[in-house]
C-alpha cells in the first residue's frame, strides 16, 4: 500500500461560504452553520500567529510522531519554525522562510535555498500555518457539524466514515499532497474507515484556537490499515509582530542548489 500521509496541518484556502439568500421562504441557518460562517469569515482575516502541530502516523503497530513549532505572519509571509521528529527518523532542524528563500539550520550550520515561483512547498507551509484544509472542510461538513459551546469557545465537530466523511477525508489528503497525480491514483484503492474532525474557535473573535483531524484508511486489496492524526494549537493569533530573518543568518548562510519544489 502506498503511504498517503497528511502533511502538517493544517492548515487556509480561505474559501468562504455564507448565507446566499435572505428570502423568507429559505430555511434559516442553524446555530452551527452561523458559527461556521463566522469562522470562515474570520479565517480570511488571519494575519499572524503561533502554531504547534503534532502529527502521528500509525501502521503495522508502529507510530511515528512529528512536531512543528512555529510563528508566522502572512503579508509578507515570513515563518520561523522548529521541526522535531519524535521518533528519530528525521533529524531535527530549524528554519526560516522569507519570500521564496528557505533558510535551514542542520548539522550546526545554516544554508539557504531559493525556491521557484509558485512553489508547492511554499503553498504547503502556508496551509500548515493557517489550517487551510480544516477550514475548507467546513464547506462540505457545515450542515452536519455538531456545535458545543463553552464560556470562551465554540467547538464544531463531526465523526463519520460514510460517504460524506470519506469524501472530506480524501479532499484533505489531496490538498496536503498538492493534488498530485500519484496521490489521486493511490486514493482510488483506499477506503476511509474512520474520520473525526474538530475545529475550536474563540467565541468573540471567531479565530482558531485548535484543530483536530483523525482518519484511518485501508487498502482495498491488501486490507492493510494506516491511521493519521493531526493536533493543531493556535495562540497569539493576529498578535505576532512583523519580524525578519536575522541579518547574520542572511549574510552568512551559503547558497545551496535551487530546489524544484
Amino acid at each position: 500500500m502506498k503511504k498517503i500521509t497528511i502533511a502538517f496541518v493544517a492548515v487556509l484556502g480561505l474559501l468562504l461560504t455564507g448565507c446566499s439568500s435572505h428570502q423568507s421562504n429559505k430555511t434559516k441557518p442553524t446555530e452551527a452553520v452561523k458559527v461556521v460562517n463566522q469562522a470562515q469569515k474570520a479565517a480570511k482575516k488571519l494575519k499572524s500567529g503561533n502554531v504547534v502541530l503534532v502529527t502521528k502516523n500509525t501502521q503495522n503497530n508502529k507510530t511515528n510522531t512529528g512536531k512543528i513549532t512555529a510563528k508566522f505572519h502572512l503579508k509578507p509571509m515570513v515563518v520561523q519554525a522548529k521541526l522535531n521528529n519524535v521518533s528519530g527518523l528525521v533529524k531535527n532542524y530549524d528554519y526560516f522562510i522569507e519570500g521564496r528563500t528557505v533558510y535551514i539550520h542542520a548539522d550546526n550550520n545554516w544554508s539557504k535555498q531559493v525556491l521557484p515561483k509558485n512553489s508547492p512547498l511554499i503553498k504547503s507551509v502556508r496551509r500548515q500555518m493557517t489550517a487551510s484544509a480544516t477550514v475548507r472542510a467546513m464547506d462540505y461538513l457545515k450542515n452536519d457539524l455538531k456545535l458545543q459551546k463553552t464560556k470562551t469557545s465554540d467547538v464544531l465537530s463531526y465523526t463519520g466514515a460514510g460517504k460524506l466523511g470519506s469524501m472530506v477525508a480524501k479532499k484533505i489528503i489531496l490538498a496536503e499532497a498538492n493534488h498530485s497525480e500519484s496521490t489521486k491514483n493511490a486514493l482510488q484503492n483506499v477506503k476511509i474507515t474512520k474520520f473525526t474532525y474538530k475545529y475550536t474557535l474563540d467565541n468573540k473573535t471567531h479565530l482558531p484556537q485548535s484543530t483536530f483531524i483523525y482518519m484511518q484508511y485501508q487498502d482495498k486489496k491488501s486490507k492493510k490499515s494506516i491511521s493519521e492524526q493531526i493536533d493543531g494549537t493556535y495562540t497569539n493569533v493576529n498578535r505576532v509582530k512583523v519580524f525578519k530573518v536575522p541579518e547574520n543568518i542572511k549574510n552568512n548562510a551559503p547558497s545551496a542548489n535551487q530546489v524544484n519544489e
